[in-house]
Order: structure tokens, then C-alpha cells, then sequence
């Protein structure tokens, strides 16, 4: 298996799971602290991707504090099944503002892109983190 990432690759003598994280910061950022993060995750056996959905927001709404849903709708990234969803939460009394996709793709497999605004709205930023989640495409396999 060649395992790719953006620095070159490595030959893996077996197959492997990618569970790593990428994390993305601005150089210019117009907020300080703003990141656009990636995360793999797989669908549980059994699990559709409207389930998972589902689950995610739930955990969502449970776990952040004044999480409050802002836009929430399915779409497509690359051809793939993807879910959108944008939402505001504090942490430590401070506001966040998040931009999220969910996009399924091959084997079960699920890409998550997290873009975070610490401070709360702002929308040039916003506006920037989606056009690099949206921009996402596939490498062909």
C-alpha cells in the first residue's frame, strides 16, 4: 500500500487503516486561531451514512455548550455523498463558529472537514473555509 501525504510518500508492506488528522492553519488568517482540520472516521457496521449524520449532530448538541445549529443540509463534494452543516458553541464562555462537512467515500470510509473560527462569525473567513472544504477533490485510486 503507498501511503500518501503532502510532504511524499512510504510503501506500507500491508494494508492500514489511515486514522491520521490534518491540520490546517492560515498564514494570513483575518481571526487568529482559525483552522480547517481533517479527520477519517469509519461507518459503524450496520450504519448508514444518514445515521451517522444523525449521530454526529446528537453528540453535537450534547456535548458543546450553547451549541446552536445554524445550517444543516445534505450536498456532494466531488461526486461523493456529502452533509453540511454549520453551527456556534463556546468554549470556556467563548464563542466558536464552525463549518463542517461529512463527506462518505469508498469502503465505508469518511472524510470529516472541520473549519473553526474562534471568537465567533466572521465572514470573509467563513466564506474562505468553505471554498477549501467545498474545493476538496479525490485522489483516483
Amino acid at each position: 500500500m503507498a501511503y500518501r501525504i503532502a510532504e511524499g510518500s512510504l510503501a506500507a508492506p500491508m494494508a492500514w487503516q489511515d486514522q491520521s488528522i490534518n491540520v490546517l492553519l492560515p498564514r494570513d488568517a483575518k481571526v487568529m486561531g482559525t483552522s480547517l482540520v481533517i479527520a477519517r472516521d469509519r461507518l459503524p457496521m450496520g450504519m448508514t451514512f444518514q445515521d451517522y449524520v444523525i449521530q454526529q449532530r446528537q453528540n453535537f448538541a450534547s456535548q458543546l455548550a450553547g451549541f446552536e445549529a445554524i445550517a444543516d443540509a445534505p450536498g456532494r463534494i466531488d461526486g461523493h455523498e456529502a452533509h453540511f452543516i454549520e453551527l456556534a458553541w463556546k468554549t470556556d464562555g467563548k464563542p466558536i463558529h464552525q463549518v463542517m462537512a461529512m463527506v462518505l467515500h469508498s469502503d465505508n470510509a469518511i472524510l470529516n472537514f472541520t473549519g473553526s473560527i474562534p471568537g465567533g462569525l466572521e465572514v470573509e473567513t467563513r466564506d474562505a473555509l468553505v471554498a477549501a472544504i467545498t474545493s476538496f477533490s479525490f485522489t483516483a485510486a
